[in-house]
């Protein structure tokens, strides 16, 4: 059953909590920000306009204390209704659907007894569907409890169902063994990401009101296991699953400790100079760390941010890198072809307005050390804490919001307690995690809220599952880093937390991410070059179609 929409709290970007599989949803964190748009950016449209003007932004008709009161009790009923979410979606959804596994098996318990007890010229066949059900039943517990292996983009969803997965997969495996068992199973899936993309979407659960798996008002959903326990690929999946699950080792042969991934659009070099000399300055060892400028389109002077970073006498990054992105779908492609241009051993995405804090690259390399011996524990990833730049330069001479420390106080609250953070929180993830989970899903919005979601659901559900080893998305101690304030300065924290939870409820009942940005930005989402996700691409040649 899909967990209900999960609402947002007072970031000031729009959001929404994404279904990360038809059937199967796991809400990310709400307030992840949306991407920067390929089309020129816009006032909202006439229909946004009017309630700027009454209830935020510089014409606003509210007294100043009114507002902000109205603004922290938006935030935190919020904040009470992102943690109902979260721990429905961790603890009461995957609790129910084991009791439900549960009370199957026992009811299927009489029909194998009579199924037993029939006629001897059935006694092969009933021999076989026994054997088949009783693996089905071992495997009930951990059926209620699902986690994919990797992230999946709406589009990859809806384009095939997960039989049609599974005979893909089946026929990829033909090509690399010769006989299917566990162990080759296993040792295949964590070296092939295409095949192990493929399992993650041939056991995901579907709706069985409609066998495409897209979303529908059933809430009844089913799986491959549980539909067609003959099938033997399935059932080796089944029993494999938490070794499926675990984390490659983190390897010590990268370059450079961090990579820092700068997706631009339409930005001027000038500007891109000036933040990354913020970073530089607060940075405390520059020569560990590369700097990977995506160039995605429309940017100006870009030639002058490695001449700038790159005078003598000067604290130096250890490489500047600028790359352009013409493959068009958005940030999400964008941000996976950042990450495979880097050969930093930790890949930290930061938004163009983000400050990064005081000796921020020490804090990213010291959240994935092991602490105190604790090897059962390892972090997934890691962000800093949230804040907002109100200080005089901050607001570059224009108002407080009132309210604005109610957006701050409650991210920080949902962060720790619920470890939700934001896209412009700077998340940082080892590239061998990255790459093994999928990285961002190939899609134009929400691919950072897809991520997210998935590490925070390995971190809360891997001990159901058998897995010995656990993890955690670890929050940065300290100084937070700093985003602008102009979005709030603009509409006002009622108006900007208000369209929040509207893209999310959009988003999470099933409006297509394509459909979502043109109804935020006014415009078509970026020109692809390729309808498939690079990866199907990939296995349309891997299997000669």
């Amino acid at each position: 059953m899909p967990p209900p929409v999960e609402a947002s709290d007072g970031n000031g970007d729009t959001c929404a909590a994404p279904a990360t599989a038809k059937g199967s949803p796991e809400p990310p964190p709400a307030g992840t920000s949306v991407p920067p748009p390929p089309p020129p950016a816009s006032p909202p449209p006439a229909s946004h306009v009017m309630p700027v003007a009454l209830i935020g932004g510089p014409g606003t008709r509210l007294p100043r204390l009114v507002e902000s009161a109205l603004s922290w009790s938006l935030c935190l009923s919020c904040l009470g209704v992102s943690g109902y979410h979260y721990l429905r979606a961790t603890v009461a959804v995957p609790a129910l659907a084991v009791v439900r596994a549960q009370i199957r098996r026992a009811v299927a318990l009489p029909r194998r007894l009579v199924s037993s007890s029939s006629s001897s010229h059935h006694k092969a066949g009933t021999a076989a569907q026994a054997q088949a059900q009783a693996q089905l039943q071992a495997h009930a517990p951990r059926e209620g409890v699902w986690l994919p292996l990797t992230t999946h983009g709406r589009s990859e969803l809806e384009r095939a169902t997960p039989r049609q997965r599974h005979d893909q997969l089946v026929r990829l495996l033909n090509k690399h063994l010769h006989v299917i068992n566990d162990d080759g199973l296993v040792v295949t899936l964590r070296r092939n990401p295409v095949a192990r993309r493929l399992a993650s979407l041939t056991m995901r659960p579907f709706c069985v009101a409609d066998a495409s798996g897209s979303a529908t008002t059933a809430t009844t959903t089913t799986t491959l296991l549980r539909e067609h326990p003959e099938l033997d690929v399935v059932q080796c999946l089944a029993r494999v699953w938490p070794q499926l699950l675990q984390l490659p080792p983190l390897k010590d042969t990268y370059n450079y400790a961090v990579s820092l991934i700068l997706p631009a659009f339409r930005e001027d070099g000038h500007e891109i100079c000036r933040k990354l000399g913020y970073a530089r300055d607060s940075c405390a060892d520059c020569s560990r760390v590369e700097i990977i400028l995506v160039d995605a389109g429309g940017c100006r002077n870009l030639d002058v941010v490695g001449t700038v970073h790159g005078k003598e006498g000067q604290c130096q990054w250890g490489s500047i890198k600028t790359v352009t992105f013409s493959g068009g779908g958005g940030r999400g492609p964008c941000l996976n072809f950042g990450a495979s241009q880097a050969s930093g051993r930790i890949l930290t995405f930061c938004h163009s307005d983000t400050r990064l804090p005081v000796h921020w690259d020490c804090g990213i390399a010291e959240a994935f050390r092991e602490e105190g011996g604790k090897k059962d524990v390892r972090s997934n990833s890691c962000a800093f804490s949230f804040g907002i730049d109100t200080s005089p330069a901050g607001l570059n001479g224009g108002p407080q919001p009132p309210g604005i420390k109610a957006v701050e106080t409650t991210a920080n609250l949902r962060t720790h307690m619920y470890s939700l953070p934001y896209g412009d929180q700077c998340l940082s993830v080892p590239s061998d995690v990255f790459h093994f989970v999928g990285g961002c899903p190939d899609q134009c919005l929400m691919e950072d809220y897809e991520l997210v979601a998935l590490l925070r659901k390995r971190s809360a559900l891997l001990p159901r599952l058998g897995v010995t080893q656990r993890e955690r998305l670890y929050i940065i101690g300290g100084p937070p880093a700093l985003c602008s304030p102009r979005r709030w300065q603009k509409f006002g924290v009622l108006y900007v937390t208000w369209m929040n939870s509207k893209f999310v409820n959009l988003y999470a009942s099933g409006l297509h991410p394509d459909s979502l940005f043109r109804l935020y930005y006014g415009g078509s989402p970026p020109k692809r070059e390729h309808e498939l996700s690079p990866w199907e691409v990939e296995l349309e040649g891997m299997l000669g179609e």
